[in-house]
């Protein structure tokens, strides 16, 4: 009852997704008896890529690109198209930056294109304040937003620090195949020093073998 009970629940969560429902786990299974929201969770999670496989199940994924393109079409009719493509530059770099980190695993698509549309008004010296104060009614909500957009820029900020230039990469490409010409040949010596060694023994064997034969015979 409980295996056809979780089958139920899993079905049910799958056509939510499939209607973008957005919702996580946890919450989805909220909904449920505090004492089945653990196991029946872990039977969603553990189940889900089969059941999708077994429906050929087909996934989409979105990136940042469409709804800077969203935020780009209102942003035209308040500000002129020149300032809109002077936008345009920078805030595709930071979505190109963004998609090389777990940036996208953490934030929604929107949230990244509306960080990249800040970002490159920054760099731009263009001020779209105004415009983000109009996606929001609510001072408290308005600043949950703009908390979510300095954390996704401190996010790539740190991934920044860590990245490697073509000069140094070249370096270390340098280094790793030093590396590997060296094993390679430290492996021939051992492999030459292992068949002298064979020979050796072969030999003492092929003397051992004729005293015993010429013993023998005697």
């Amino acid at each position: 009852m409980i295996i056809l009970f979780s089958i139920k629940i899993l079905l049910f969560y799958m056509n939510h997704l499939s209607t973008n429902g957005f919702a996580g786990i946890d919450q989805f299974v909220s909904m449920l008896e505090e004492s089945l929201r653990y196991e029946t969770g872990s039977f969603i999670l553990s189940n889900e890529f089969l059941l999708m496989e077994a429906l050929d199940y087909s996934l989409t994924v979105y990136n940042s690109y469409r709804p800077l393109d969203g935020f780009f079409i209102e942003l035209k009719s308040l500000y002129g198209n020149e300032r809109v493509d002077i936008l345009r530059k920078h805030a595709l770099s930071f979505i190109n930056d963004a998609i090389l980190t777990d940036v996208t695993l953490l934030y929604s698509p929107s949230q990244i294109a509306l960080a990249s549309l800040v970002y490159s008004a920054e760099q731009n010296n263009l001020d779209i304040s105004d415009y983000v104060k109009s996606l929001t009614s609510e001072d408290s909500m308005l600043d949950k937003l703009l908390q979510v957009i300095s954390d996704i820029r401190k996010h790539l900020q740190m991934n920044y620090k860590f990245q490697i230039t073509s000069t140094k990469l070249k370096e270390l490409e340098q280094k790793c195949h030093s590396i590997g010409k060296h094993l390679e040949s430290d492996g021939e010596e051992d492999s030459a020093d292992e068949n002298q060694q064979e020979g050796r023994v072969s030999k003492r064997r092929k003397t051992v073998d004729d005293m015993e034969t010429n013993a023998t015979n005697g």
